[in-house]
């Protein structure tokens, strides 16, 4: 059965990659021994790595297939509002709804689309 064995970023510049993801988003650095080519983020779990390339990326989201990874937050609104005081680029101007609670896009340095999601509370007993 196949099985996730790293999560990876393509950056086009490592230390700003450092700086958005490690001190902006918060994941912090786990893993400099592969630096500038590979750097490695504070993750529980599948290991989130940064890998350095040469272009950054040109998405056309959401209309086009690609991978995003999904950040998981209690409070979106309030994780919006810290990350745009941050800096960060926000695809969407609120919340979105979805099936599972609401979300919202935002775009790294490099062009990478990622989505911060809130899933919604479910009732006691229910998965």
């Amino acid at each position: 059965m196949p099985r996730i064995c790293v999560v990876q970023v393509n950056v086009s510049d490592m230390d700003e990659a450092i700086s958005f993801y490690g001190d902006v988003l918060g994941f912090g650095i786990e893993d400099r021994s592969m630096y500038p080519q590979i750097v490695q983020l504070r993750h529980e779990g599948v290991p989130f790595i940064m890998n350095l390339v040469s272009r950054p990326a040109s998405l056309d989201y959401p209309n086009v297939a690609q991978t995003l990874i999904n950040i998981q937050v209690e409070d979106l609104a309030s994780a919006m509002s810290e990350l745009r005081e941050r800096g960060v680029d926000f695809v969407h101007d609120a919340p979105q709804p979805c099936p599972v609670g609401v979300y919202a896009a935002f775009r790294d340095p490099f062009g990478n689309v990622h989505e911060l999601l809130e899933f919604r509370r479910r009732p006691k007993g229910r998965r």
